[in-house]
C-alpha cells in the first residue's frame, strides 16, 4: 500500500511537477464516508491529502452541486480545536505543513441520498476540478430508548449495572440507547451489535469502585466496564463522558501517576504506589495482593481496561470524552474501526494507553489525546504462536493533537504478526516522549513495514522524535510465550516534518546484528534545537534534506 513502488511514484510526481512548473491544486482523491459515520441527519466525509507538487491550502465541500462548507476553518472537533490553538501560538513552526481533510455535513434529511464532491483551493485562490462524486444515503430515524426508562438513577452513587445491561439487551436492532444527563455508576456490562450507545451532554458513565462488577478473564486480567465480543455494527457517540474511575485526581487537573514506593528502610521500590493514588486501580490490585496472595507484578497488571471490544467489526466512536482508566482506556480487536472527534484524557495514568488496536482498516481522526502512555498503539501479538496470526494495519491516523504520550503513533512492542501499511499525517505532538515510536525485542518476532509519517509538527519532545528499537523491555510484562526471532522495522518514510526541541537523539535506530532495521528514509525534515542522530545496526538509511537548526529564541 505504501511500499517502495508507491514512494517512488510520489517522488516521480514531484519531479515532473517541478520540471513542468505546474503546481495547480489537484482534484482530491479517495473521498469516502467512514463506516457508520452516517445517521439520520448528518454524515462525515474524509479524503486523501494531495500528492507532492500540489498547492492545496484548504478544501470546499459540495452537496448536490451546491457549496455547503470549507475546511479553511475546520469543523469544530476535540482535535482540530486544539490544533488551531497550537497553530495560532506556533505559526512560524507550523508554516503550511498542516492541512485538514475531513468535514461533517449536517442538516440532512432521513432516508435520503446525497451526492458529495470536494474541490481543493490553491495558493492562487482557484478551485480544482471536482473529486469523484460520493453518494451517501442517510439512515431512517432510529427507535430510541432511555436508560432511565429501566429504573436507572444518575445520582453518582446508585449502582445501576443490572439496569444498564437490561437496557442494552432491550435496544432494538439499529436502535439507540440514550444515556441522559446524570452520573450513572456501573460495573461490567456487555454491549451488542447493530446498536448505538449515545451519551447525551451532561451524561457520565462511571465505573463502580467495587470488585463485584468485574470478573477475571482467561488472561488473568479484569474485564472492562464496557465489553463486547464477536459482533458487528456498534456506534458509541454523543457529548457525554465514559470514566474508568481508576485514579485520584491531581490538584493540577490530571490523574496521579503511581510514583514508586519508598520502603520502610528508606530505599525506593520499583513497585508503583497504587495504594495511595488508585481508586478502582487500588481496589483491584489490593484484592489480588491481599486476598489471593499474588505477586505485586501479577496483581498490578490485572487492572481493568475500561473499554474492551474483541472481534468487533464495523465500530464507530465519535464525540465522547473517555478518561481515567485503571489500565488502558480502549482495547479494540476488529476490522473497519473509526475513532473520530474523541477527547481522550489518560494522563498521567500508569500504562494509560489511549487505544491498543489489533485489526485492519482503522482510522483515527480529529481526536485530542492527552495520554499517560502510548496514544495510538498497534498490537500484533508476541512470540512464535502469534506469528501465525493475520498482520495488523491498513490504518490512517490524521488531524489529531497528542500531548504527553510515551508514543504518538506506536508500532509494538507486540509485533509478531507484523504491523503494516500505516499512514500518519497532519498531526501535532507536544510534550510527547516519542511521536513516531517503533519498538520490539530480540525474541518478539515480526516487526513493522510500509509506514509513512508525514506533515507532522512536533514540539518539546522528551526523548526521540523518531525511534526504531529492538531493545524494548517492560518491567511489568507478564505471561510466558515461545520465543521468536528478533523484530525488524523496514520500508519507513518520514517526510515533510518539523521538530522543535528534543532531549535525546532526534532520530534513533537500535537494531542488532543479523536483524538490522533497514530502508528507512528521512526527507525534508527540519530539526530545531534537536539532538543529533544515534544509529546502530542498520542498513540503507537515507537522510535527504534533513536540516538541523539552532535557534536560541525558540520556545
Amino acid at each position: 500500500m505504501f511500499g517502495k513502488k508507491k514512494i517512488a511514484a510520489l517522488t516521480g510526481a514531484v519531479l515532473m511537477a517541478i520540471s513542468s512548473g505546474v503546481f495547480a491544486a489537484q482534484a482530491p482523491t479517495g473521498l469516502q464516508s467512514p463506516t457508520l459515520s452516517t445517521d439520520e441527519d448528518s454524515t462525515w466525509l474524509c479524503w486523501n491529502r494531495p500528492e507532492k507538487g500540489d498547492d492545496a491550502q484548504y478544501y470546499n465541500v459540495y452537496c448536490n452541486g451546491k457549496k455547503i462548507g470549507s475546511t479553511q476553518k475546520p469543523v469544530s472537533t476535540w482535535g482540530t480545536n486544539a490544533m488551531e490553538k497550537f497553530k495560532a501560538k506556533n505559526a512560524a513552526l507550523c508554516g503550511d505543513l498542516i492541512i485538514y481533510h475531513s468535514f461533517e455535513a449536517k442538516g440532512l434529511k432521513p432516508s435520503t441520498e446525497y451526492s458529495f464532491t470536494v474541490r481543493a483551493v490553491g495558493k492562487d485562490g482557484k478551485e480544482s476540478k471536482d473529486s469523484q462524486a460520493l453518494k451517501v444515503k442517510t439512515t431512517p430515524v432510529p427507535k430510541s430508548i432511555k436508560l432511565t426508562d429501566f429504573g436507572a438513577v444518575g445520582d453518582g452513587k446508585t449502582v445501576i449495572t443490572d439496569k444498564l445491561q437490561k437496557a442494552i439487551d432491550a435496544t432494538p436492532k439499529n436502535g439507540v440507547l440514550v444515556i441522559p444527563a446524570g452520573t450513572f455508576v456501573s460495573g461490567a456490562v456487555h454491549l451488542k451489535g447493530d446498536m448505538t450507545l449515545k451519551l447525551e451532554k451532561g451524561a457520565t458513565l462511571l465505573s463502580v469502585n467495587d470488585l463485584n462488577g468485574f470478573q477475571m478473564q482467561k488472561n488473568n486480567r479484569y474485564n472492562g466496564m464496557l465489553n463486547g465480543r464477536n459482533f458487528k455494527n456498534l456506534r458509541i457517540v454523543g457529548e457525554g463522558v465514559i470514566d474508568g474511575n481508576g485514579w485520584k485526581k491531581h490538584p493540577k487537573g490530571h490523574y496521579y501517576k503511581a510514583a514508586n514506593v519508598v520502603r520502610a528502610d528508606g530505599k525506593k521500590s520499583r513497585e508503583p504506589d497504587v495504594r495511595n493514588y488508585g481508586i478502582l486501580a487500588k481496589t483491584q490490585t489490593e484484592y489480588l495482593l491481599d486476598k489471593e496472595g499474588r505477586s505485586f507484578k501479577d496483581a498490578y497488571v490485572a487492572r481493568s481496561t475500561t473499554i474492551m471490544l474483541a472481534h468487533v467489526d464495523n465500530l464507530y466512536i465519535e464525540g465522547v470524552t473517555m478518561q481515567n482508566p485503571s489500565l488502558h482506556m480502549c482495547m479494540i480487536t476488529g476490522n473497519d474501526v473509526t475513532v473520530n472527534n474523541v477527547n481522550f484524557l489518560t494522563y498521567d495514568v500508569n500504562n494509560g494507553d489511549v487505544i491498543d488496536y489489533t485489526g485492519r482498516k482503522y482510522k483515527v481522526m480529529n481526536c485530542y489525546m492527552d495520554s499517560g502512555d502510548d496514544s495510538v498503539n498497534f498490537n500484533a501479538g508476541i512470540g512464535a504462536d502469534a506469528k501465525k496470526r493475520p498482520p495488523v494495519g491498513d490504518a490512517w491516523v490524521f488531524n489529531n493533537y497528542t500531548k504527553h504520550a510515551h508514543g504518538g503513533i506506536t508500532l509494538g512492542s507486540h509485533t509478531a504478526a507484523w504491523i503494516e501499511n500505516i499512514l500518519g499525517e497532519d498531526n501535532i505532538y507536544e510534550d510527547t516522549e516519542v511521536p513516531f515510536r517503533c519498538k520490539t525485542s530480540e525474541i518478539t518476532g515480526g516487526g513493522g513495514h510500509d509506514v509513512i509519517f508525514r506533515h507532522n509538527v512536533m514540539k518539546n519532545i522528551k526523548n526521540n522524535a523518531f525511534l526504531f528499537t529492538t531493545n524494548y523491555t517492560d518491567a511489568f510484562a507478564v505471561g510466558k510465550f515461545k520465543s521468536a526471532d528478533a523484530g525488524v522495522f523496514y520500508n519507513m518514510l518520514i517526510e515533510d516534518c518539523v521538530v522543535q526541541g528534543t532531549k535525546k537523539a532526534t532520530f534513533k535506530i537500535y537494531g542488532m546484528p543479523g536483524a538490522e532495521h533497514h530502508d528507512i528514509t528521512l526527507r525534508n525534515v527540519k530539526i530545531i534545537n534537536g539532538k543529533k542522530e544515534e544509529l546502530k545496526d542498520y542498513k540503507n538509511v537515507k537522510q535527504e534534506n534533513v536540516v538541523y537548526v539552532t535557534d536560541k529564541n525558540a520556545k
